[in-house]
């Protein structure tokens, strides 16, 4: 039995946990809030929940494999509800609602334009396909450069257009602006837009399509608080209201961590805290070379998101999940690729109470608005931008949904960048992490088996196979390869 210490209860430390001590470990997870869940915890407003950050829940099999491989069965511990139809999106021209059905997303898109159905089932077929080839590859640790000699590697390489983007593959398929950003605006899950997010990465609305989407009673936090129960079940202990100071290095091997101003000395540690947090705020610059301070700054990051929180006295007629797109979303798109900033935005929209009453009181409704915006390197001043934000989104549901939200305020809360990072400890307010960027993937993404450091470990997003909560799992699953039971 090993004595591990997991830095960070979120939805990757926890899975982690969740799984190590099943195993037999002696596992203790370290969290600074008084809840789990970091960036995915619930927010609350009164009687009013929210769920911080994620709320799409796809491809469950990775999470009920993550509660397979701890001892329990998902789909008893939590009530998983399906959303039909997946989401509305709200162009100028058109609002379409694909659901997880085949062949009446091919009629909804023949009813905007004779002829799309068909781009569509070309485009599914081929996702499917390009899915059972590239998924091998985030199954598996990827920590030497000779996993790219292996025989699934050199199978998918094809399938990863490495040449392309998500938007020009799309494209080819066919030109509707529509089509492309209907099928494309899953890349800002990765925190990039369409024009730069790798073609490999158009199986991600697959996912969705094919798999469908969840919604679990109560919010998406319900997944992290349930998680921590079962790791405390499982002999885990859960320290929360607990930051840890430092990660212990000596002779280039972790040993444990210093909290409160005191050393607990542990076999192994896992990393579940934004990584480049980590490697910045928790390590000695001296016992890092590749990911120093210095280094780290030359990196790509994500974009980052501003989040309005609203307890509202009735429940609108908007989608579980909705998205109203910018007037010209190609210049909205490339501004952001720029760090600028423009009036003509784009929003996400959350609005669990049509389905869940478990958010908000009776007749009241719990509204989530997500806008995609530059991360801290855009130099802007946010107090000042969150507040036109702000602003913007009401005036864009009045003109094009004809909602008066104003009125119906009972209370609000804003998240912005700065936010992110001073009380997250999000690096640069870069939510997704590391960019997606074929540079920074793979091989080239920080290793789960952490090369710098003997026993370090990581997990979440800023680790392979990357950002997005199926992976994040899927990152906890992959360290079970690494710290086995001792014999």
């Amino acid at each position: 039995m090993k004595k591990i210490a997991i830095v960070g209860a979120g939805p990757g430390g926890l899975a982690a946990g969740m799984i190590l001590s099943y195993k037999g470990h002696d596992v203790t997870i370290f969290e600074k809030d008084s809840e789990v869940g970091g960036r995915s915890k619930v927010l609350k407003l009164g009687d009013f929940r929210f769920d911080a950050g994620p709320t799409f829940l796809m491809y469950v099999e990775i999470l009920e494999e993550v509660f397979k491989r701890s001892g329990y069965n998902l789909r008893e511990e939590l009530d998983l509800l399906p959303i039909d139809p997946l989401y509305r999106l709200v162009f100028p021209k058109v609002t379409l609602e694909p659901t997880s059905d085949r062949l009446k997303n091919k009629t909804m898109y023949d009813a905007y334009i004779p002829g799309l159905g068909d781009a569509y089932i070309k485009w599914y077929d081929d996702q499917k396909k390009k899915f059972d080839t590239i998924t091998p590859l985030l199954l598996r640790p990827f920590d030497s450069i000779f996993d790219y000699l292996r025989l699934d590697t050199l199978r998918a390489i094809p399938a990863l257009q490495l040449s392309k983007t998500v938007y020009t593959s799309l494209k080819k398929i066919h030109p509707n602006p529509e089509f492309i950003h209907s099928l494309s605006f899953q890349a800002k899950y990765l925190g990039m837009s369409s024009y730069q997010a790798p073609a490999g990465f158009t199986f991600l609305p697959y996912l969705e399509h094919g798999f469908g989407l969840f919604h679990v009673q109560g919010g998406l936090n319900k997944i992290n608080e349930k998680m921590a129960e079962l790791f405390v079940k499982n002999g885990g202990t859960l320290k929360t209201n607990t930051p840890v100071e430092e990660i212990l290095v000596e002779n280039k091997k972790v040993y444990g961590l210093k909290v409160n101003g005191h050393t607990y000395k542990f076999d192994d540690v896992v990393i579940n805290a934004d990584f480049s947090y980590a490697m910045t705020k928790l390590i000695d610059p001296k016992h890092l070379k590749k990911y120093n301070p210095k280094k780290l700054e030359k990196k790509d990051y994500s974009i980052s998101t501003i989040n309005i929180y609203l307890a509202l006295d009735k429940v609108f007629d908007i989608k579980h999940h909705q998205v109203i797109f910018s007037n010209d979303y190609d210049a909205y798109l490339k501004k952001i690729l720029n760090n600028e900033f423009t009036d003509d935005l784009s929003f996400y929209i959350h609005n669990p109470s049509v389905m869940d009453d478990a958010m908000a009181p009776k007749g009241k409704s719990a509204l989530y608005v997500l806008a995609p915006v530059p991360n801290l390197r855009g130099k802007l001043d946010w107090d000042t931008y969150k507040l036109k934000v702000e602003q913007i989104l009401y005036k864009v549901l009045k003109e094009r949904l004809n909602i008066d939200l104003e009125p119906h305020i009972l209370d609000k809360m804003i998240i912005t960048p700065k936010d992110w990072q001073d009380d997250y400890n999000v690096h640069l307010g870069a939510v997704f992490n590391l960019s997606h960027k074929l540079s920074q993937m793979m091989h080239f993404r920080p290793h789960n088996k952490f090369e710098e450091i003997k026993n370090l470990y990581l997990v979440g997003g800023g680790t392979h196979p990357g950002s997005g909560l199926p992976t994040i799992y899927q990152s906890a699953i992959i360290l079970e390869s690494f710290i086995k039971p001792e014999k």
